[in-house]
């Protein structure tokens, strides 16, 4: 078994090569930690010093049930036979994934180790990984994530298992979940249980009215199966209110005290799941657990803002033929996605006060989309999010960067797909009517598998350039 592990960490390990170096991600992005000024143990061991890392910063992930669960970190022979593989990962700032560069605005719940936590890890291993006295073990003082704890008020599960689709790599779905309530709440906080870590690559949580109600009724469970396919958004021409999301290994969320979501009897919670189903397949009844609060409290409405730049990547050098026509991508994700995304390409250049001839310089090793945000009113910004794909090298979010006191609110220089996340400021964010707000995103088409000119699209092999702001209106 042991044998199987090491051969399934190597292949990691060459991925991870890929991902950060011929894949697009180079290999000089990734520097090793200059640990040379940094005093370590003299004589590390594996309880005294190294397993208090591993339970604040690894096992979240590294354990039964959750998206590293191949290479579990319970047993401590388990970590000391990953020594070498787990040293490396630290030394070059690849695990834990914390995404955000040190540029960004500080920011909470901050994963990535210090360079002490480092340097003991890789005196440790440097010296055999030698376990030492288990009485010397003392939990970290902290965990260094200050995660909240939220009441379960009210859970939502799916009465019948779903199961992803037979041929999928990825599969999108939405579930409905009725709020059975009487009387106006509000939602103060939030968690998604996933039912298999496993598969679980992230999801999207909206919030409708009873506008919504026939649709859904329409769609719920119409292939025979629960919920319905939704590649892109839950497809109704009523507008819902995305309240949040989920990554695997994210906190639960407590909106800022003061706040929260207006929910009332007849609502309808939908989640968007997106399953990667590159190592398993199962029945899924994940869980949504709210926690709500009386309306008589008078909070404030919470509000996530979403934003949306154009994705127009060319192919890359040495690619020809039909699919690297413009016209072949747009009349592509009409087929897959309906009509509406026949017109999102042409929209957001639009929405941007852009013309295809602004982006006539990408190339597809090398090509970007951007936006700019104007404010409709002063806010209170509490954090961001960023989204794109596989293509995707590096996002960013910046509160006007043409003035003279710009703020990079989210700068991730190497972009990885599968380490998206929500992020929170140290200290909230004011911005006024008025103010602007950048969202740019950086792609390489070499990337690719089959490489084909590419536009807006909701599938994994398309792309976005997609971001979101929590904020509270002043």
């Amino acid at each position: 078994m042991r044998f199987i592990l090491l051969l399934f960490l190597f292949f990691l390990s060459s991925l991870a090569a890929l991902a950060h170096g011929d894949g697009g991600h180079d290999d000089d992005d990734a520097k090793a930690a200059d640990l040379s000024a940094v005093a370590a143990p003299d004589q590390p061991t594996y309880y005294e010093h190294v397993r208090p890392i591993i339970e604040a910063s690894c096992i979240d992930c590294h354990s039964g049930g959750q998206i590293a669960a191949y290479a579990p970190f319970n047993d401590p022979q388990d970590v000391i036979f990953a020594a070498q593989d787990i040293k490396f990962h630290v030394v070059f700032g690849l695990m834990p994934p914390w995404m955000p560069s040190p540029e960004t605005l500080p920011l909470k719940y901050d994963r990535s180790l210090s360079d002490v936590e480092i340097a003991t890890i890789a005196a440790w291993v440097d010296a055999g990984a030698p376990l030492g006295d288990p009485q010397d073990y003392r939990p970290a003082a902290s965990d260094g994530l200050d995660f909240v704890e939220i009441r379960a008020d009210m859970t939502l599960q799916l009465e019948a298992a779903y199961v992803p689709d037979e041929d999928a790599r990825d599969d999108y779905r939405c579930f409905a979940y009725p709020l059975n309530i009487t009387e106006p709440q509000f939602i103060t906080g939030y968690d998604f249980i996933p039912d298999v870590g496993e598969m679980a690559h992230h999801n999207i949580v909206y919030l409708f009215d009873e506008t919504a109600n026939r649709a859904i009724e329409s769609r719920n469970y119409a292939d025979g199966r629960p919920g319905w396919p939704c590649y892109g958004s839950p497809g109704f021409t009523t507008e819902g209110i995305r309240i949040g999301g989920w990554t695997p290994g994210a906190s639960p969320f407590a909106f800022p005290q003061g706040t929260g979501v207006l929910i009332k009897p007849g609502h309808h919670l939908v989640v968007q799941m997106h399953y990667n189903l590159w190592t398993t397949r199962q029945p899924d009844r994940s869980r949504v657990v709210l926690q709500l609060e009386a309306a008589e409290s008078e909070l404030a409405e919470f509000h996530i803002i979403s934003l949306a730049a154009p994705v127009e990547i060319p192919c890359p050098s040495g690619t020809e033929g039909p699919q690297c026509e413009r016209e072949a991508a747009i009349e592509r994700v009409g087929d897959l996605y309906g009509e509406i995304a026949r017109y999102a390409p042409g929209y957001l250049l639009r929405e941007c006060g852009q013309t295809l001839a602004d982006y006539a310089a990408n190339s597809g090793e090398n090509a970007s989309g951007a936006c700019d945000y104007p404010v409709p009113g002063p806010l209170t910004l509490y954090g961001v999010s960023g989204h794109m794909h596989e293509l995707g090298r590096s996002f960013r979010m910046e509160l006007n960067p043409e003035s003279e006191a710009p703020l990079l609110l989210l700068d991730i220089p190497r972009w990885d797909f599968h380490w998206q996340d929500r992020y929170y400021f140290v200290e909230p964010v004011q911005v006024a009517h008025g103010d602007i707000l950048r969202m740019s995103c950086v792609w390489d088409n070499s990337l690719s598998d089959e490489p084909r000119y590419v536009v807006w699209g909701a599938g994994t092999a398309d792309e976005m350039c997609f971001g979101s702001v929590m904020a509270l209106k002043q």
